[in-house]
C-alpha cells in the first residue's frame, strides 16, 4: 500500500467517526446528509483532496498529505486556494467555503476562516456536521445530520431512515413508511427518533400506538435501542415516558400513548394505566376537543404513528391534526387509500411481505384446509330440540325447546348457534394432523404441540373454543389452551406467557393478538372466523412470519427441528376469497344513535323526525329477525304488533301531519301519541332490546361431518408448475440448470448451488427449496421423502434433487443426505486402488461437505479446516491423490441415479 493510501485510509476513518460518508464524484447524491467527495473538481481542473458538503451544499475542502510531510504554510495556501475554486453549477453555504481542513494522518489542523482573528489550530478529531452547524450559524434544521451508517441495520430500514430524512429536507411534513411484519418498523422508528432528537432542533416526539399493551412493547424497545454514538440505550439518552397518568414530565422527550389516551390528556380526563383504550370510544361518543386544552398546538416536534392504517381516522383524526406544526411518520405493514391520501402519497419506502420473505427476515406459509358440513353449509334446529338459549342483552342462560324448525346459514353459526359438534371436529381434524402431516418429523408429544394461535368470531366463540379444546387435548396442563381477550385477565402478562412458556401451547384470541404483537415462536394460525379486510388479514398473517432461532424455538417447543415456514390452518374458506380494501373513516358508516339511547330519549320526548324514522327502521328489522313466538310476546306487552307500529310511523311521516318538532317542552302530543305504546311500557322496551341484541343457542350437542382436510392441491400445482417454467425458461443460462438438465456429470460447486438458489428466491419466495419440497409432498407424497434431521434439510444439494425431479430426470424425490452413506460404500468398492482403513475412515468426513456444499476439491475444504487437509495430505501420500479422492468422491455422490 502506499503511503498515500495509508493517509487516506486514517482520513476516512476519522472522517466516518465524526459522520461523514467518503464516496467519489461518480456516486455522490444530495440525499447523503454529510458527504466528503474524494477529489473533488474545483475551477480550473483542480481536485480537492476531499470537498465536504452539508445538505447537499459545499462547506469545506480537507487536504491530506502524507505522514511524513509537514503542514506547512505552503499546504495551507494551497487548501485556502481551493475554497475559492468551487464551480459555479455547485451549491454552497458561503462563498468563499469557510472550512479548511489540513491532515496527514497524525496531526490535523483546522480553521473556520470567517474568523479572521484566528489560525490554524491543531484538533484531535474531525468536527461532526451538527457542530459545523452550530459553529457557523446555519439555519437549516436538518444540516447537522450526520450520514447514516448501515452497521446494524438491514437494508429496509437503511433505506427507511435516509429517505424519511431526505423527505423533510425537501419540506415534506408526512412521510409514509411501508415495512412488512418483521422488518423491524418500531426499531426504524426508534433510529430515526434519535437521530432527530440528537441532531436537529426537534425536542418532543410522540410515538402513538393503537392499544395500549403494545405502547408497553413499544417503551420496551426504546429501552433496548443501543445504535446510538456511544452504544448506551435510548431511554438513558431521552427520558422516555409511558403515558400512564394526565403529567407528562416537562424532559421528556419521546412520550407514547394511544390517540385516546392523548385525547384524554388534553381534555383533562382522568388516566388510568390499563388496557381499556381500545373500548374507549363509547356508543354515540363524539370526539370534541373543545377550547381550553391541556397541551399547547405546538408540544411535539414529531408524530410517529404505529400500525396507522387503522389509528387516526373518523373522530379521531382531529386529535392529531391539533398538533398542527409537527411532522408525522406513518408506520405501517398494510396501507389503504385512506393512509395514502393522510399522508400526501408521499410513500418514502415499500418493503412488502413478499420482499421480506425472500429476503429470509420472515417465513412463508402454507394452507391446510378444514372443511366440514356445518361450517360450509350451515344447518337446522329441529323442532323440540332443546338447546341452551343465552340471551345477549341481560346473559340470562336457560334451557329450552325449540317450537319451530330453524335452519341457519355458515354466517350465523357462532353468532346466534352455536354448534359445539362443529368446533370439536375441527379441533380433533387439526389435532390428528399435527404430527401426521404438519410435522411428520417431530416426536409426536401432544404436550409440545407447534404454539398454535386461534382467531375467533367474538368472546363467547373464543370461550367454547377454550372449553372444547380442553376436551380434545386432555390431560394436559391448566395453561395448556387459554383465551386471550379483553374480557380475560392481563392479557399483556398472557401474551408473554404464550411467547416464553412451554405448557401454554393454544391461544384463542379474537383481535387484541390479531395485529402488531410479536411472537416469533408461533408455528401454526388457525382461522376459526372469516375475515373481509385485507389490511386485516395481512396484519393477522403476520404474527406468523416471524423467524426464531433454532435453540430459541426449542426453549419452548422442546420437539421441535426449526421454523422455516408456518401453516395457516383454515377452517372457514378465508383463503378462498377475494379480499375487500377497506378504507377506515370512509367505508366504515358512522355508528347510529344506539337503540337503548334512542328509546331513552323518545321516553322522554325527544321526538324530531329523525328519531322516529330511525324507531320505526329497527322495530321493521327486528320484526323481520323475531319468530312468531318471541312476535307475540312483544304484543302482549305492547298491546300492538311491531309490524304495525313501524307502518304507523312510517305513514304519519310521509303523510306530512305532523306539526314540526321545536324542541322536548312543546306538547308535541301527536308525536306522543306515536310512540305511547313504547313509553307507557317499560317492560314492551326491555324486550325490544333483547330482541335487537339477539340470542344464542347453544346446541346439546349438535352434530357435524367432516367434508374435506389437507393442504391445496390447487396452490400446489401452481406452485411446482411456475417452478418448473421458471427452470426449464432459464437451463441454458444459469450453470447449475444447464449442468444438471444435459446430465454432464460436471461439477456443481457451492457457488453454482447458492446462484441458483437466489435466483430462484427472487423470481419467487415460494421457490424456497424447503418450500418447494414440501410442495412436491402433497401432490406426490408417495415419491418424496421428507426430511429428518435440519442437516438434511438446510443441505444446499436439495436443490440439485428438486430441479432433477422437476426434469424428471428421477422419479423419487430423496435428499443425497439419505443415500450419501450407501453411495460412500459403493465409491470404495469400485475404487480404481482399493482404500486402506484409516484412508476409508478419514474421507468418510467429506462425504457430508459434499452433501452440504455441493461438489469440492481440496482447497474448498482446505479453507474451512486446514489441519484437516494437511491430515488426509499425510494419509494419502500426496496432495494430488488427495484432490484426485475428492473430486472423484463429489461426482459419485451426486450423481443422477
Amino acid at each position: 500500500m502506499t503511503p498515500e493510501k495509508k493517509v487516506r485510509e486514517v482520513i476516512n476513518r476519522m472522517l466516518n467517526e465524526s459522520g461523514w460518508e467518503i464516496v467519489d464524484r461518480d456516486n455522490y447524491s444530495p440525499e447523503i446528509s454529510a458527504v466528503a467527495i474524494e477529489e473533488g473538481l474545483l475551477k480550473g481542473n483542480l481536485e480537492a483532496d476531499y470537498l465536504l458538503f452539508l445538505n447537499g451544499k459545499a462547506i469545506g475542502v480537507l487536504e491530506a498529505k502524507r505522514e511524513e510531510l509537514q503542514l506547512s504554510s505552503v499546504v495551507m495556501e494551497q487548501a485556502e486556494k481551493y475554497i475559492r475554486k468551487l464551480p459555479n453549477w455547485c451549491s454552497c453555504w458561503y462563498q468563499p467555503l469557510p472550512i479548511v481542513y489540513l491532515s496527514n494522518g497524525k496531526e490535523i489542523l483546522f480553521k473556520n476562516i470567517n474568523n479572521l482573528d484566528e489560525d490554524y489550530a491543531s484538533i484531535s478529531r474531525i468536527h461532526s456536521p451538527r457542530e459545523i452547524v452550530k459553529m457557523l450559524g446555519i439555519e437549516d434544521d436538518y444540516a447537522g445530520l450526520p450520514a447514516l451508517q448501515k452497521k446494524g441495520l438491514r437494508d429496509c430500514q437503511y433505506e427507511a431512515i435516509t429517505e424519511l430524512e431526505s423527505s423533510f429536507r425537501l419540506g415534506q411534513s408526512r412521510a409514509l413508511m411501508v415495512l412488512a411484519t418483521g422488518a423491524g418498523k418500531t426499531f426504524t422508528a426508534c433510529m430515526a427518533a434519535y437521530r432527530l432528537l440528537s441532531y436537529t432542533p426537534m425536542k418532543r416526539v410522540l410515538f402513538l400506538v393503537d392499544r395500549n399493551n403494545l405502547g408497553r412493547q413499544a417503551e420496551g424497545e426504546f429501552g433496548t435501542f443501543r445504535l446510538t454514538e456511544t452504544g448506551e440505550p435510548f431511554n438513558t439518552i431521552f427520558t422516555t415516558e409511558r403515558l400512564k397518568s394526565a403529567n407528562i414530565p416537562k424532559d421528556a422527550n419521546v412520550v407514547i400513548s394511544t390517540i385516546q389516551r392523548l385525547f384524554a390528556l388534553l381534555t383533562g380526563q382522568e388516566l388510568n394505566d390499563n388496557d381499556n383504550d381500545e373500548s374507549y370510544n363509547e356508543e354515540n361518543k363524539e370526539i370534541q376537543l373543545g377550547g381550553n386544552l391541556n397541551l399547547p398546538p405546538d408540544f411535539f416536534d414529531l408524530i410517529i404513528i404505529d400500525e396507522c392504517h387503522r389509528s387516526i381516522y373518523g373522530n379521531w383524526r382531529q386529535v392529531l391534526e391539533y398538533f398542527s406544526s409537527a411532522k408525522m411518520v406513518g408506520l405501517t405493514a398494510t396501507p389503504g387509500p385512506e393512509t395514502l391520501a393522510f399522508f400526501n402519497n408521499n410513500r418514502i419506502v415499500n418493503y412488502t411481505l413478499e420482499k421480506s420473505i425472500a429476503d429470509g427476515i420472515n417465513v412463508d406459509y402454507r394452507i391446510y384446509r378444514i372443511k366440514t358440513q356445518i361450517t360450509e353449509n350451515g344447518g337446522a334446529v329441529k323442532e323440540g330440540e332443546k338447546v341452551t338459549q343465552v340471551t345477549k342483552y341481560s346473559g340470562k342462560v336457560e334451557d329450552v325447546k325449540i317450537s319451530e324448525e330453524k335452519t341457519y346459514t355458515p354466517t350465523e353459526l357462532n353468532r346466534s348457534i352455536v354448534n359445539p359438534s362443529q368446533i370439536k371436529l375441527i379441533l380433533e381434524t387439526y389435532r390428528d394432523a399435527i404430527y401426521t402431516e404438519l410435522y411428520p418429523e417431530r416426536e409426536p408429544q401432544l404436550e409440545y404441540i407447534p404454539k398454535t394461535l386461534i382467531f375467533a368470531l367474538n368472546d363467547a366463540h373464543a370461550t367454547n373454543i377454550v372449553r372444547i379444546a380442553k376436551e380434545v387435548f386432555p390431560n394436559q396442563s391448566e395453561n395448556f389452551v387459554q383465551k386471550i381477550t379483553y374480557s380475560a385477565r392481563d392479557s399483556n402478562q398472557l401474551i408473554r406467557s404464550f411467547r416464553n412458556n412451554k405448557d401454554f401451547r393454544i391461544a384463542v384470541t379474537v383481535t387484541l393478538v390479531a395485529t402488531g404483537t410479536d411472537v416469533k415462536p408461533l408455528e401454526v394460525m388457525m382461522f376459526m372466523r372469516d375475515v373481509e379486510s385485507d389490511a386485516l388479514y395481512t396484519q393477522m398473517k403476520g404474527r406468523g412470519v416471524r423467524t426464531i432461532g433454532d435453540e430459541q424455538l426449542r426453549n419452548v417447543t422442546p420437539n421441535a427441528i426449526s421454523k422455516d415456514l408456518f401453516f395457516l390452518v383454515d377452517a372457514v374458506g378465508v383463503t378462498e376469497h377475494e379480499m375487500q380494501v377497506t378504507r377506515p373513516g370512509i367505508d366504515v358508516p358512522p355508528p347510529n344513535m344506539s337503540l337503548r339511547v334512542l328509546l331513552e330519549r323518545i321516553t322522554h320526548g325527544d321526538l324530531p323526525d329523525d328519531n322516529l324514522r330511525l324507531l320505526a327502521s329497527r322495530l321493521s328489522r327486528i320484526n323481520i329477525k323475531s319468530d312468531n313466538k318471541q312476535r307475540q310476546k312483544f304484543m302482549d306487552l305492547a298491546r300492538i304488533e311491531m309490524k304495525d307500529l313501524a307502518v304507523q310511523i312510517f305513514n304519519t311521516l310521509e303523510g306530512g301531519t305532523l306539526d314540526p318538532f321545536i324542541e322536548v317542552n312543546q306538547p308535541n302530543l301527536a308525536r306522543k301519541g306515536l310512540v305511547r305504546p313504547l313509553t307507557r311500557n317499560p317492560k314492551a322496551r326491555q324486550y325490544l332490546l333483547e330482541l335487537n341484541a339477539g340470542f344464542i343457542s347453544i346446541l346439546q350437542p349438535g352434530e357435524d361431518n367432516l367434508i374435506e382436510k389437507g393442504f391445496s392441491i390447487e396452490e400446489a400445482q401452481k406452485t411446482t408448475q411456475a417452478f418448473e417454467e421458471y427452470i426449464n425458461s432459464h437451463k441454458d443460462e444459469i450453470e447449475a440448470l444447464r449442468i444438471i438438465y444435459n446430465n454432464t456429470n460436471e461439477p456443481i460447486t457451492y457457488g453454482m448451488l447458492k446462484d441458483l438458489r437466489e435466483k430462484l428466491i427472487h423470481s419467487s419466495n415460494k421457490f424456497n427449496p424447503v418450500l418447494l419440497w414440501n410442495t412436491y409432498s402433497i401432490l406426490e407424497p408417495a415419491h418424496v421423502v421428507s426430511f429428518r434431521t435440519k442437516g438434511e434439510k438446510d443441505a444446499l444439494t436439495n436443490i440439485i434433487q428438486l430441479v432433477r425431479f422437476a426434469f424428471k430426470e428421477i422419479s423419487e424425490l430423496r435428499s443425497f443426505s439419505s443415500l450419501a452413506a450407501s453411495r460412500f460404500e459403493l465409491w470404495c468398492g469400485q475404487n480404481q486402488r482399493p482404500l486402506t482403513d484409516i484412508q476409508k475412515e478419514i474421507i468418510r468426513n467429506v462425504v457430508n461437505y459434499i452433501v452440504a456444499n455441493g461438489s469440492c476439491t481440496m482447497n474448498d475444504i482446505k479453507e474451512e479446516d486446514k489441519p484437516f487437509v494437511a491430515q488426509m495430505v499425510r494419509i494419502f501420500g500426496s496432495a494430488d491423490t488427495v484432490n484426485n479422492a475428492i473430486i472423484s468422491l463429489s461426482q459419485f455422490i451426486l450423481k443422477a441415479v
